[in-house]
């Protein structure tokens, strides 16, 4: 396949990726609350990276956190780090963060391939 095919199918050397994180805050005023959303994507807009995702029915944070650049992914050190942040948190109740996943394609797509 082309390199112009792969670049506006994301795919191969284009593919981006991200990867699932979910947290349970502790219980907290909503400024405390709202000032620990300030300090996360603080942290995380630092290194580039961006956060999409909400808040479930059972107060579940859960979301994909992406790089902020055009066919690029995070690494093992920005996952590392996200870890570390939330690590070091005494509000957070639990976190975990999922495996990396295609920004673009399910898993089981036909284009989801290396070309």
């Amino acid at each position: 396949m082309r390199k112009r095919i792969r670049k506006k199918l994301n795919i191969g050397e284009f593919k981006e990726t991200g990867f699932e994180i979910s947290w349970k805050p502790q219980e907290v005023t909503e400024a405390e609350f709202d000032k620990f959303i300030s300090d996360f994507l603080d942290a995380i807009e630092a290194r580039g990276l961006v956060f999409g995702g909400g808040c479930s029915t059972d107060e579940t944070w859960e979301g994909i956190i992406a790089r902020n650049k055009r066919y690029s992914s995070p690494d093992a050190a920005d996952m590392e780090f996200v870890s570390d942040w939330f690590k070091a948190r005494a509000d957070v109740k639990e976190f975990t963060l999922g495996h990396e996943v295609d920004l673009w394609y399910e898993s089981d797509c036909c284009c989801d391939t290396e070309a």
